[in-house]
């Protein structure tokens, strides 16, 4: 299954490139097709760090501490990815409501 998302996501790299190619006189297509670049090269870097995750790991934790208490609003986690001296952090926000 990896590996086929793998290969879909290189495919849309490889056609969103050509177009944005094509159609490099359309300033709208330009900035359309950049953006889908940038999303297909996020989507294949997540692809990519589902090797270097426990999911099911972070699942089961995060399932834990629902059990524990039920009346949770949010749950905050972190993952360290690299040693830094100014830190960067991304945000993912998910609402299970």
């Amino acid at each position: 299954m990896k590996d086929t998302m793998k290969h879909h996501i290189e495919e849309l790299q490889t056609s969103a490139a050509r177009m944005l190619v094509l159609n490099s006189d359309n300033s709208m297509l330009i900035s359309y097709f950049k953006d889908l670049k940038n999303k297909l090269e996020y989507l294949y870097e997540l692809n990519e760090m589902d090797n270097q995750a426990n999911w099911t790991e972070i699942q089961n934790a995060f399932n834990s501490i629902l059990k524990i208490d039920t009346e949770l609003t949010e749950v905050d986690l972190k993952i360290k990815v690299k040693e830094a001296q100014i830190p960067k952090t991304g945000i993912v926000t998910i609402k299970m409501y």
